[in-house]
């Protein structure tokens, strides 16, 4: 495998994978315009655009960008397809997106809400030290982009498992509570913001997967 792309959650970007130390060449998708798309297949397929199909390559997506890494496999069936604090079908998502679909979630939603919801931090896993770097990231995520993303996931059905996929979970993850992933491999004490503020323990765990 020559290349692990790497996929951020919904209002991450490339500075989420800043501290993560992996022995392979990586490169992280950048957020595109959703254009007409507006299932998560439909995305995955405008990101795909960024991956060089004619060398040997793996994806790795953490949350909403599990998601999209589970729709991609499905078409371009990378050598390595790992899912880091996310859902492998719509099955593993808790019991709350349903609500959320019903009450309309999506149409509320907003980077200013979410920043300013006291206990937003902690369900996400997100220390004090690290809430500045957490709004930041927020701030500049694309415009119209969070919205579209929320609701691509409430209205996600796939049930359809890639094979020889890997599942990286944190014990305490609080926004996809770990009680429905099926087969994961446990980073304890790890919460839905691992990746970063975990990164040794999570990066020891992919570079053991990749060897």
């Amino acid at each position: 495998m020559k290349t692990l792309y790497l996929i951020p959650g919904t209002g991450a970007d490339h500075r989420f994978f800043s501290r993560l130390q992996l022995n392979v060449k990586t490169h992280v998708i950048e957020w595109a315009e959703w254009g007409n798309a507006q299932t998560i297949r439909e995305y995955a397929e405008v990101l795909s655009l960024q991956i060089n199909k004619e060398e040997s390559f793996g994806i790795l997506g953490v949350s909403f960008g599990g998601m999209l890494a589970v729709e991609m496999s499905k078409f371009l069936h990378p050598d390595k397809l790992i899912l880091v604090s996310s859902a492998k079908s719509y099955r593993e998502l808790p019991a709350i997106v349903r609500l959320s679909r019903r009450v309309g979630l999506h149409y509320l939603i907003s980077p200013w809400l979410i920043k300013i919801i006291p206990f937003a931090g902690k369900v996400f896993g997100v220390s004090k030290k690290d809430k500045r770097f957490f709004d930041k990231m927020i701030d500049d995520t694309p415009k119209g982009h969070l919205k579209k993303t929320i609701r691509s996931i409430l209205y996600w059905r796939n049930t359809v498992l890639p094979s020889r996929i890997i599942h990286i979970h944190g014990s305490h993850d609080k926004v996809i509570p770990i009680k429905k992933i099926q087969k994961p491999n446990v980073i304890e004490g790890g919460g839905h913001f691992m990746v970063y503020n975990m990164a040794n323990e999570v990066g020891d765990e992919i570079n053991r997967i990749l060897k």
